[in-house]
């Protein structure tokens, strides 16, 4: 089955599916009918089941925080017994994920500073790799294998070759994180989330609650495709709508499980939040005097692997260095990158310079050109003694140093590109300005405007969020971070709870 034919199948397939799509099915939890403040906090009361008399109450800090719930025990209309979330034994509440698809932290961090998702403790930033792209990241995210390529379409050096991309995808051999997920929806439906995302997201949320009631202990995942539809199609509207959702969800989680119940809440990779025009390069690649072939047999042939509609574009190559001068005589390559003697080459038109990887961190060679534009923070490191005699940065210390840079992380995240990140890396990569994305006609036809979308080595593209009631995370980490630390953070609560525990029975002590 060639690609136009397998797209064709998943249109005939989308068309059964849409006209079967019922109604919404969002989350019922409502609104409060009354909010109050008493003891220097903030109280916040519900109607759960439309008597018009509240029977559950959420308490809010001063600093933003719902920390307690409590029910009514009768009809009273008055609140029982506080539940103190933070008091509760989280070896005996399961820990629910939710993974959503392309969220840019700035929409999080403005939505958590409206006064949504306070049963969460304030989100970090989380910086993805390069590309930005959703197996990608969820693979560094639950630490599973390699992926075969970037995307699930992708040239296969030893045939020679494009492979079948919807083949690929629908298999799921391009996503090895699959394995880690207690609820996906069918691939079947990942069409659909591109012409009626709405109604993916709806079945989406249903399945999540579905799957979440069925789990008592223990940790459960979850991940939902109609998010990047909504995304993609709606820009900065769509995704802070269904954030908003994703907010009534947790509340009605934690409102059914009455707080016994830990949830964090993360995203693969950010948005751009802008319209983007989809591009080629078929005629800079002629007029720099290569060919635009689907193999690779005369040096001047040129493999340009498109897919999705996304900020960045992969070549396969005998001659990367002349084929990143060609294009970058296209208007909106803002830089190539290739490896090249043991090292990286970023060029830009006003020139190159280098990466290469040391014992603890990078060198970055910008005695040429900077087109990373890193020499003013590399200049304040060194002046600190950050930087060493022959021009290495520790991998952490560039890290924080480039966190609100234009491209957080860069040099480990070039690096990773090309070096362990999948089994079948391209030849050379080119970094678009949004506004510009690159990939499947098909596609680009079938969804018909792309108001946001990623890929890109930038801050918007690849900065995302993870929030969590676990307890405060590092207020910036790296994707492959953050199952680490909240698993530190699930057994420190554990061990708190524990002594809290002794201290109050008596047991363990010495006396």
């Amino acid at each position: 089955m060639n690609a136009k034919t397998a797209c064709l199948d998943v249109v005939a397939m989308t068309a059964g599916l849409w006209i079967c799509c019922g109604c919404a099915s969002e989350p019922k939890f409502p609104a409060p009918i009354e909010t109050r403040t008493e003891n220097n906090e903030i109280v916040f009361a519900f109607d759960t089941d439309g008597d018009k008399q509240a029977d559950f109450w959420q308490y809010q800090r001063p600093n933003g925080r719902k920390h307690a719930l409590a029910y009514a025990t009768d009809k009273s209309g008055r609140p029982g017994e506080h539940i103190e979330l933070d008091t509760l034994d989280t070896s005996e509440c399961p820990h629910f994920i939710i993974v959503l698809d392309g969220v840019p932290f700035e929409l999080v961090d403005e939505l958590y500073r409206e006064g949504h998702f306070r049963f969460f403790h304030p989100p970090s930033r989380v910086v993805c790799c390069f590309p930005a792209m959703t197996d990608l990241a969820l693979s560094e995210l639950f630490h599973t294998r390699r992926c075969l390529a970037y995307q699930a379409r992708y040239f296969d050096r030893e045939t020679n070759r494009i492979t079948d991309g919807n083949k690929v995808y629908l298999s799921g051999r391009n996503s090895p994180w699959l394995a880690q997920m207690d609820y996906r929806c069918s691939f079947w439906w990942d069409a659909l989330a591109y012409l009626n995302p709405r109604a993916v997201f709806d079945h989406e949320i249903k399945g999540i609650v579905n799957t979440f009631r069925a789990i008592d202990d223990g940790q459960a995942r979850a991940y939902t495709v109609g998010t990047a539809g909504l995304g993609t199609r709606g820009g900065r509207e769509g995704i802070i709508k269904y954030l908003r959702t994703i907010d009534r969800l947790c509340e009605q989680i934690i409102y059914e499980r009455r707080g016994r119940a830990h949830l964090t809440v993360t995203a693969d990779h950010g948005h751009n939040l802008v319209e983007n025009r989809r591009i080629s390069f078929r005629k800079t690649l002629k007029a720099g005097g290569y060919r635009q072939t689907k193999s690779l047999h005369k040096p001047d042939d040129v493999v340009a692997v498109g897919y999705g509609l996304v900020t960045y574009a992969a070549f396969f190559t005998a001659d990367p260095a002349g084929v990143a001068k060609c294009l970058l005589e296209h208007e909106d390559v803002e830089f190539a990158c290739y490896p090249s003697e043991g090292g990286i080459v970023i060029r830009d038109r006003n020139g190159a310079a280098r990466i290469t990887k040391g014992q603890t961190g990078f060198v970055y060679d910008l005695s040429q050109a900077d087109p990373l534009k890193l020499a003013a923070i590399i200049e304040r490191l060194r002046r600190d003694g950050q930087v060493t005699a022959n021009g290495e940065i520790d991998a952490a210390t560039l890290f924080a140093a480039t966190l609100d840079h234009d491209y957080p992380d860069p040099l480990a995240r070039i690096w990773g590109a090309f070096h362990g990140l999948v089994e079948n890396p391209p030849d050379l990569i080119v970094n678009l300005r949004d506004g510009a994305c690159y990939g499947s006609r098909f596609f680009h036809t079938m969804i018909g405007r792309v108001n946001s979308t990623h890929g890109s080595l930038n801050h918007m593209n690849c900065t995302t969020f993870v929030l969590t009631t676990l307890g405060k995370l590092p207020p910036a980490m790296r994707t492959s971070e953050i199952l680490p630390a909240l698993e530190k953070l699930r057994a420190g609560a554990g061990k708190a709870n524990r002594d809290r525990e002794n201290s109050v029975t008596g047991r363990g002590r010495l006396d």
